[in-house]
């Protein structure tokens, strides 16, 4: 089984959101929730995750490829998980995630029903407050005691990680961050490929850096699965 992943920046959409750009791309159910927004911002932000998200299935979905955008729908659960519904409105097999930050999207997708969960950070400082409100004693010590130029990649890369952490168990930030501790097994670095971290499960948790952002993915079960890189078009 196979988890496809890919970072890309926000695509370019039709000028004031068209209603026939909406309506070649849309579902009947994401267009209720397109509604309901009212912040320009939040809509691009949120259209363009599941321009990205769609874009993702068709690549990494053979059966799904020729399936018109509209006919897949990217919804969510009561608590907030996305899911993928296929022409009927009912959740498929399919398991996907994403996370934006700064006009960019980072996304994975899977055809098999595999928890996981994605999250895209900018790295930027990070308050006293909030290090000291979201992490435990031991993270909060690995900041303070970094290196004064690696403090804010550290900080993002816990931040962001017990993110991906809490949307493969589906609970979002309902759950104490706190509850989830992250440790380094590898020093944060500039190189490229997964790094991995540590949390208390038999989980599988990875970072990596892209330019001026953090990516992190965790996968709850069957961790040791093939992940892939696709380039979208």
């Amino acid at each position: 089984m196979t988890i496809y992943l890919t970072f890309a920046d926000f695509p370019p959409l039709e000028s004031d959101f068209s209603a026939e750009y909406l309506s070649d791309f849309l579902g009947e159910q994401e267009r209720i929730e397109w509604d309901r927004l009212k912040v320009p911002k939040r809509k691009r932000e949120w259209l363009s995750a599941r321009v990205i998200g769609k874009k993702l299935i068709h690549t990494s979905i053979p059966e799904l490829e020729q399936v018109p955008f509209s006919k897949i729908q990217i919804l969510k659960e009561p608590g907030g998980a996305p899911f993928v519904s296929v022409e009927n409105g009912k959740r498929t097999r399919i398991e996907i995630s994403f996370s934006h930050s700064h006009e960019h999207v980072f996304a994975a997708c899977s055809p098999d029903n595999i928890r996981f969960g994605t999250d895209l950070e900018w790295i930027e400082p990070r308050s006293k407050e909030f290090v000291e409100d979201f992490f435990t004693e031991n993270e909060i010590r690995r900041v303070i005691s970094s290196d004064p130029d690696q403090a804010d990649l550290i900080a993002t890369v816990i931040w962001s990680a017990k993110e991906a952490v809490l949307k493969a168990l589906r609970t979002g930030l309902r759950l104490d961050t706190r509850k989830i501790e992250i440790g380094f097994t590898t020093e944060p670095s500039d190189r490229e490929g997964w790094l991995r971290l540590e949390i208390k499960s038999p989980s599988r948790l990875l970072w990596r850096r892209e330019g001026d952002f953090v990516e992190t993915f965790c996968i709850l079960e069957n961790p040791e699965q093939d992940l892939r890189w696709v380039t979208l078009r």
